[in-house]
């Protein structure tokens, strides 16, 4: 159910939109200038709406399958690490 625009943005919600502008600048698609312009703006917004409009030209990032997650969790076939291993 998609969130009612109108609804009071949390700290968290502004904290998620800033992580997200964080890996779109990362990744090429928002200048410095843009994405500081886009900060600003994301830590100012009191709605969801607000903080929606910064990201409408973004396609979307889940957080949680970002390159490095997936690095960290190790790829199949790699060796186990001492403390992954049974009695290690």
């Amino acid at each position: 159910m998609p969130s009612d625009p109108k609804i009071r943005a949390s700290d968290a919600d502004r904290d998620r939109t800033a992580a997200l502008l964080r890996e779109h600048l990362a990744a090429g698609r928002l200048t410095a200038e843009e994405f500081h312009e886009r900060l600003d703006l994301a830590y100012a917004a009191k709605t969801l709406g607000q903080l929606d409009e910064l990201m409408a030209d973004l396609p979307g990032i889940d957080l949680y399958e970002l390159p490095e997650a997936k690095l960290r969790r190790g790829r199949s076939g790699d060796a186990p690490l001492p403390w992954q291993r049974p009695g290690g």
